[in-house]
């Protein structure tokens, strides 16, 4: 059963009460990096609780387009909102399994730093009024998710730092 979410815009990460934050150096390059999300590559080794990967866009992929990402917990709809390849991925997160967030979006920066990456990875977020009752313990079970998901990354990024067809 889906729970539609308030779509975001760019803007949210202006306005939203809640943040989760991650920051983690690669050594691998942006363009890389950006791939491995763009494209889900192995996503189930490095991304924590994550089952599946459906795009519901032809490709190209990019701004408008729209997935469905699949975890042990929860599923959500998202929808592409910044898609600069080694820059920029940000996304609406527009439905969800689970009614715990009123409104969602992911913000993913691919920074060089050092001949490698600095991902700057935000979660920005509304959750419902009955999640606020334990939203403490909630932003701790998610809070860890992205955090081993982005170290996850950054160990088979830095296993694995060639783009693909490169």
């Amino acid at each position: 059963m889906w729970f539609p979410t308030k779509p975001s815009e760019l803007d949210f990460a202006d306005s939203s009460s809640f943040r989760i934050a991650n920051v983690v150096t690669i050594a691998a390059p942006p363009a890389r990096v950006f791939e491995l999300f763009a494209t889900g590559e192995r996503q189930e080794t490095w991304f924590q609780d994550f089952k599946a990967c459906r795009w519901n866009s032809p490709e190209p992929h990019g701004v408008g387009s729209t997935r469905e990402i699949e975890l042990k917990m929860l599923t959500v709809k998202e929808r592409f909102l910044a898609w600069e390849p080694g820059a920029r991925m940000t996304f609406s997160i527009d439905a969800i399994t689970l009614p715990i967030v009123k409104q969602m979006m992911e913000d993913l920066r691919f920074e060089p730093f050092n001949g490698g990456t600095r991902l700057v990875w935000h979660v920005h977020y509304e959750p419902t009024l009955p999640m606020r009752a334990v939203h403490p313990a909630a932003r701790g079970i998610f809070g860890r998710m992205f955090r081993l998901s982005a170290e996850g990354l950054k160990r088979y990024a830095e296993e694995n730092p060639r783009l693909a067809g490169a």
